[in-house]
């Protein structure tokens, strides 16, 4: 496990929302992972989002107007994706 919030959990196989309605994305299938920033406007704090490609959707993974929470989020799925291409140059070098 990569991370762990009431909100998130991060793992080597799975991206899974658990709020407000559970949504899972298989790492596997994660495709151009991207960061978006929307810069502060008025009041409103700056935000970041993680999208990606989800089969053939686009989908937002995460958003959050928190800095460090979004890094670690950002850090967790690094990881998980690092994982990832790691197992498959394994399952292909044999």
């Amino acid at each position: 496990m990569f991370y762990r919030s009431s909100d998130l959990v991060v793992t080597a196989d799975h991206f899974v929302i658990l709020r407000p309605d559970r949504v899972e994305f298989r790492i596997d299938f994660l495709q151009g992972v991207y960061v978006l920033e929307h810069p502060r406007t008025g009041r409103t704090r700056a935000a970041q989002e993680i999208r990606a490609q989800y089969g053939i959707h686009d989908v937002r993974l995460f958003h959050s107007t928190d800095p460090r929470t979004f890094g670690q989020v950002r850090r967790a799925l690094i990881r998980a994706l690092e994982w990832r291409d790691q197992d498959r140059r394994y399952a292909t070098s044999g």
